[in-house]
């Protein structure tokens, strides 16, 4: 776990979205999915579902 993958993974909670978590943080989309997908895997949890357009954190 790096703290990239923890900023991305945050960011995307906070504004519900990858397009925007790249654009706060400055970065591209497939950095931000790929920072979120590696903390996915590491964990082995879903961590967030979508939800039309926009990504819904899971429970627990």
């Amino acid at each position: 776990m790096t703290l990239t993958q923890l900023r991305s993974f945050l960011t995307v909670a906070r504004l519900g979205s990858v397009k925007a978590a790249a654009a706060a943080l400055d970065v591209s989309e497939p950095a931000v999915s790929g920072a979120v997908g590696a903390l996915r895997r590491e964990l082995g949890d879903a961590l967030y579902v979508r939800l039309g357009g926009v990504l819904a954190l899971t429970p627990g």
